[in-house]
Order: structure tokens, then sequence, then C-alpha cells
């Protein structure tokens, strides 16, 4: 074995110095700690979706005597917001019929205005012969579909108080008065059964959907704290020490 030439010696005794303060460094060596996000105290807001349920409502029934001369005049209101439709269902039975119960038939008609003035019908019909039954049906329905938009809020009372306050509402019918208005025809052609009849009772049941919102957080939202390192990787979040580094740099690695 060749001896070390001075030089050679010198370096090996440097780079073993260097060595024994670079255990001792990376013995004491720490990971930096991370820097205080000074936004830290701010609440972050949260994602509200809006889900939309079709609800039914029913008023209640109006038992009324629609006369000749006295049609029934009447309102309703209904509380609810986004009324989707309105179902009038009217029924009455003819008292006064005559010729085997096929003649004298009373018609009545059925006037429905909505508070926004755009809805409203006029619908008539005829007793029938024998049972003198009546009946009339019909049903307004305005095309109505809430918005589906999130609610950005921080936390679910917020975005409550948001859902309320924005457009997520339809209230054009809510607590108005819907206009309602029944009124009677005579059918019997002889003058004394016809001043006999004075008119009929009737029954008007009147039903309604509604979209009803509820809050639903969304949890699926990417919160943004994964940064692409692998949980399989131990040494991912491990920093190199400098004095490695430094090491390396010198080039004092090659006689380690």
């Amino acid at each position: 074995m060749r001896p070390l030439k001075k030089n050679d010696k010198i370096v090996i005794i440097v780079a073993v110095v260097i060595l024994i303060f670079a255990g001792v460094g990376v013995a004491m060596y720490q990971s930096p700690q991370p820097t205080t996000n000074l936004n830290s105290n701010i609440p972050s807001e949260k994602s509200y979706d809006v889900i939309w349920t079709l609800q039914n409502g029913t008023l209640n029934t109006i038992s009324e005597f629609a006369g000749k001369k006295t049609p029934y005049q009447g309102t309703v209101r209904i509380s609810e917001d986004n009324v989707k439709s309105i179902t009038f269902n009217l029924s009455w039975t003819d008292d006064r019929m005559t010729f085997m119960k096929r003649m004298g038939l009373d018609s009545l008609t059925l006037e429905v205005s909505m508070p926004d003035g755009i809805y409203y019908f006029t619908e008539t019909s005829t007793s029938a012969q024998i049972t003198g039954a009546g009946t009339i049906s019909h049903t307004i329905i305005k095309d109505i579909i809430p918005p589906d938009t999130p609610i950005e809020a921080a936390d679910e009372e917020d975005a409550q108080v948001k859902l309320e306050d924005q457009s997520y509402f339809d209230d054009s019918w809510t607590d108005k008065d819907i206009s309602i208005n029944v009124s009677v025809q005579i059918g019997e052609l002889r003058i004394l059964k016809k001043l006999r009849d004075q008119g009929n009772d009737f029954e008007l049941k009147i039903t309604y959907q509604f979209y009803d919102g509820v809050l639903k957080e969304d949890t699926n939202i990417n919160t943004g704290d994964d940064f692409g390192i692998s949980p399989e990787d131990p040494w991912a979040e491990q920093e190199v020490p400098p004095y490695i580094s430094m090491i390396i740099n010198t080039g004092c690695g090659r006689y380690v």
C-alpha cells in the first residue's frame, strides 16, 4: 500500500472534521416550523346546496250558497311561497228538478282570479240529470323552477338567512287575496217554479302544491390541503439538512 501524501492527509483530516460537525448538526437539526397563516382567524365559508321538494297543502272547505240574485263572492289566501299549482273543486246538487228530474237543471259558474292578475279562469257546468249533481274542477299551474345555486355562508344559520333574503322564493301569490265568485243560472223555465228556486248550496275544496327548500352542506368540495404528497412515502415531507448539502457541495463525499 502506497503511503499517503501530505496533501492527501490534510484533505482526509478536513473531511473527518467536517463529518463530525455534520453529524452533530444532523442530530441537532429541527425542521423549520410552517409560517403561521395570518388569515387563520378568519372563518372560511362553506357551500350549501338547496334541495327542493314538492309539498301538498289544503285550505278549509268553503260551504256556501250561491243565489240567483246574490252570487257568492269571497277570497282565500295561501301562506306558502313558491306555489306551483292550485286546484279548485266545486260540487253541488240541484234540489229542484222537474219532469222525472230531467228538466229545470241549474248551471253554476266558477270564476277565480289570482292576486297577480295574470292567472284567472271562468268555467260553467250544468247539473246532471236524475242525480242533480254538478262539478267543476280546474287547476291553475304556475311553471316555476326554484334556483338551485349553492349558497356560500359561514354556517347553516347564516345560509338560512341568505336563503330567505335572496331571490330563491316566488311570493307573488303568498298571503295575497285570491278572488272567488260562484254564480248560478236557474234552469227552470216555468215562472212559479223559477220563483221558488233561489239557487244552490255548494262546496269548494282548494288544494295546492308548493316547493319547500332545505339546505344541505356540500362536503365534496376540495379543501386545498392536498399538495400531491404520496401518503405511502414517509420521507416525502422531510427536508434535506443543510449540512449534508454542504458536504456534497465541497466534494468531500467521495472520501466517505
